[in-house]
């Protein structure tokens, strides 16, 4: 499978996530109990799998366990419980705008912890898919733009981000001997630790009161966005690094909005064809140009 779909994929699959997640905590399902109980099932479909992995690997796992903590803890607990934290008191335009300057905050975090650097063309391509984002969220309106108000809830999803981004930069640090499914299942299990104390101190809803779509919602986050987008994007950092992989964020106004016309019957209008423009064109620049672009060294 060609390196980038790793990448397509777990942006397609937090998309429906995100979408769901949405309506979860619209319902009234608290954030605290959306993140514990994904990550709880996450954690169950995948260890049948796992384990024999973690019992071979345990000796590794001893020796690294500070980062796996720190992995656990970044890009299980806080990311996902934080975003829906902010799902909760800030609208979907700001959301959705915050995550999408996500890349940046990738370059900029491999640049302060790894002393990565970008060339003149991913500059180019960050800059040409940000203003795509933007042009969507914004519905194409300058006036929109400059008037979006900032809430709490923001504050939640720009945290959340710096933590993703913390998170991609630091996973080419992954002990390289600990297989890929036994390095997701220590951390979701470490990252599900993590969200216990707080499910059970702020948790407020029954389970037994939950719908069937409730349920649906939540196998769907725990297969699919939490397993498959996990193990597809962890591929995907390893096989073109942060930089690269911090280009497809971008692509999440874009699939969610390809959602909301599959599933809600929304129409395309013209902001939206010019955004998503933008966005490829700019992951076109940052990534096809630039790896065809010849070394000066």
């Amino acid at each position: 499978m060609p390196a980038f779909i790793y990448l397509l994929l777990p942006i397609l699959f937090w998309s429906g996530n995100y979408i769901l997640g949405r309506i979860l905590v619209s319902d009234g399902i608290d954030p605290f109990s959306v993140s514990f109980l994904r990550w709880c099932l996450a954690c169950l479909i995948i260890l049948p799998f796992a384990y024999k992995k973690l019992w071979r690997e345990r000796k590794i796992i001893v020796k690294n366990w500070p980062l796996l903590v720190l992995f656990g803890w970044l890009g299980i607990c806080n990311y996902n419980l934080f975003l829906y934290i902010g799902l909760n008191t800030t609208t979907v335009t700001n959301a959705v705008l915050l995550n999408s300057i996500m890349p940046v905050m990738i370059l900029i975090t491999a640049r302060l912890l790894l002393g990565n650097k970008t060339s003149w063309l991913q500059n180019t391509g960050i800059l040409v898919s940000t203003l795509g984002a933007i042009t969507i969220v914004s519905r194409g309106s300058l006036d929109t733009f400059l008037h979006l108000s900032f809430s709490q809830g923001d504050l939640w999803i720009i945290t959340a981000a710096i933590s993703w981004a913390i998170y991609s930069v630091l996973i080419v640090k992954r002990p390289k001997e600990m297989s890929l499914i036994g390095f997701f299942a220590c951390t979701a299990i470490i990252g599900t630790l993590f969200q216990t104390p707080l499910f059970l101190l702020f948790g407020h809803n029954q389970i037994t009161h939950f719908t069937a779509s409730n349920w649906g919602a939540i196998v769907y986050m725990g297969l699919f966005a939490s397993i498959g987008a996990f193990l597809c994007w962890n591929t995907g950092v390893q096989k073109l690094g942060a930089a690269t992989a911090g280009h497809f964020i971008h692509l999440l106004p874009v699939f969610s909005i390809g959602l909301s016309v599959i599933f809600l019957g929304e129409h395309l209008l013209n902001f939206h064809y010019a955004g998503i423009t933008l966005i490829f064109s700019g992951i076109f620049i940052a990534t096809v140009l630039n790896k065809k672009r010849p070394s000066t060294t």
